[in-house]
């Protein structure tokens, strides 16, 4: 089990980056941090990493304000939940668009709702791709540095990560931690 590390090394080093780009679509927080320790092990370039962090980031944003705006009121209709808690954030969304454009990344589930409720307000487009863009990476350079500290703090609390345990560890306990935080921020009212 100790080789597994250097045997998922050049993996990581050769799809790593498509990894990010992917994990920043799907589900952002945990796959920055985790980029940032793997920038930190040297599987990972830091600056690429940062820029493809950011493009996956931007797109699937894009991919929800255009939901939004094209398709929304429809697609709700099959979902009175979603409806429900994307109406809630389209009333209060009027008078904090540009705030909410920046700064979704930061807020739980403000990734995916507040693009669609940005689009269902006709928010201007151009205007939230370049909120969104900032704002995106502002986070993305955030987190990446984040899990590159995490890295560091790990070695010097248990030594260098040499082994498919130790990384397995400190990646669990970032979902940990990015779960608990989620779950945190759902008890706040938006």
């Amino acid at each position: 089990m100790e080789h597994l590390l250097t045997e998922i090394a050049p993996w990581v080093s050769d799809y790593g980056l498509w990894i990010v780009f992917l994990g920043t679509i799907i589900e952002g927080t945990t796959m920055i941090i985790v980029t940032g320790i793997f920038c930190y092990l040297g599987l990972l370039p830091l600056g690429v990493s940062i820029i493809v962090a950011i493009l996956g980031a931007v797109i699937s944003d894009q991919f929800w304000y255009l939901l939004g705006k094209y398709y929304a009121a429809k697609l709700l209709g099959r979902f009175p939940r979603l409806k429900q808690r994307v109406e809630t954030v389209v009333s209060k969304v009027k008078s904090r668009s540009d705030i909410l454009a920046l700064g979704s990344r930061f807020i739980y589930s403000g990734a995916l709702l507040f693009p669609v409720a940005l689009g269902m307000q006709k928010y201007p487009h151009r205007k939230f791709t370049l909120y969104d863009a900032l704002g995106v990476t502002i986070w993305a350079n955030a987190g990446i540095a984040l899990g590159y500290f995490l890295g560091t703090g790990t070695e010097q609390l248990f030594g260098k990560i040499k082994t498919a345990e130790h990384l397995s560890l400190l990646i669990l306990a970032v979902v940990a931690g990015v779960w608990w935080y989620k779950k945190r921020q759902k008890s706040l009212k938006i």
